[in-house]
């Protein structure tokens, strides 16, 4: 008996401590409940067209103010193309002149910036220099080397998503720059989607959208041809992003607001932080950027205007 009552104490014991085990490892979450993504918050600011007239430092610096004030603070910003005003690009020293009017702006920024590039960051000046094409900061090379960390497209990971960054600008036979995904890109893009699996929701960000209803509604009254506002090959990348796990696609270039969804992803073109390139509303859209609150797979939006007055720095 006595026998038997020792056997029954140590069993006590032994399932004491695997209980204090099981407790352990519960508390410390190991292999007992999948790992809960981050709550967080981002800005998608887009269309900035920083230029060194028409109020447009006063108005960037405003933006800033207001980006900087946000309550809650955003974990970064990602910009969403056309930093500079390319109109003002005579020469490569006005061409760094615009980029250094940005990044010093960049300064009072509280939070990391990621950037896209946009059409108006493409920067080509007039010589008949042979073999322009090749130098350093010619086309993209002045965006890679000061804003892209030496590339035109990336990915970074932020709280249980991942982020994609595309540049969808290609010349085209004629010189003209229009909105494409390169072949090259495809297969990286590829692999980005594959490499975040199934349980990792995607945010992609580029400037020239993949879709929208611009073209319908304003068919009558663009001059351009229809690939200098959309992607060429949207229907590609379109379909290849709907087979993985994308939330959600943020786009630039048209200077609107508008929300679509299409095969569960929500696309949104976001506005403009210059407005019309700091006249005011464009399409009747005020001056402003996307605010995306994040929780778990899910997200919300909203835009918000920062109360630019162009008129009255006239």
């Amino acid at each position: 008996m006595r026998r038997k009552r020792l056997i029954q104490k140590k069993l006590l014991c032994i399932l004491a401590a695997f209980t204090v085990v099981l407790a352990s490892a519960a508390y410390v979450g190991i292999g007992y409940h999948a790992e809960e993504k981050e709550a967080f918050r981002f800005v998608f600011a887009t269309d900035i067209h920083l230029q060194p007239e028409k109020h447009s430092i006063e108005g960037f610096n405003q933006a800033i103010f207001h980006i900087n004030g946000l309550r809650p603070k955003p974990h970064f910003i990602i910009t969403g193309g056309d930093l500079i005003e390319d109109s003002y690009v005579k020469d490569q020293e006005s061409a760094a002149k615009l980029y250094d009017l940005f990044q010093s702006a960049l300064e009072k920024l509280d939070r990391p910036v990621y950037h896209i590039i946009g059409n108006n960051d493409y920067v080509r000046w007039n010589t008949t220099s042979a073999g322009k094409e090749s130098l350093p900061d010619y086309g993209k090379g002045m965006f890679r080397r000061r804003l892209g960390k030496g590339t035109t497209y990336s990915s970074f990971d932020h709280g249980g998503w991942r982020f994609i960054l595309l540049d969808s600008l290609e010349v085209n036979e004629e010189g003209r720059l229009h909105g494409y995904i390169d072949q090259n890109q495809m297969r990286w893009l590829k692999e980005e989607l594959e490499k975040a699996g199934k349980e990792k929701p995607v945010c992609v960000a580029l400037h020239i959208p993949l879709l929208s209803l611009l073209p319908q509604l304003y068919k009558n009254i663009l001059a351009e041809p229809p690939e200098y506002f959309l992607v060429k090959n949207a229907t590609e990348v379109i379909e290849l992003l709907s087979v993985h796990n994308v939330k959600l696609v943020l786009q630039g270039h048209l200077h609107l607001l508008e929300e679509l969804k299409y095969k569960n992803i929500t696309y949104i073109t976001g506005g403009s932080v210059s407005g019309f390139k700091w006249r005011g509303p464009s399409f009747g859209h005020p001056e402003g950027f996307v605010i995306v609150d994040v929780k778990g797979d899910e997200f919300t939006w909203k835009y918000e205007s920062y109360g630019w007055t162009a008129k009255a720095k006239k």
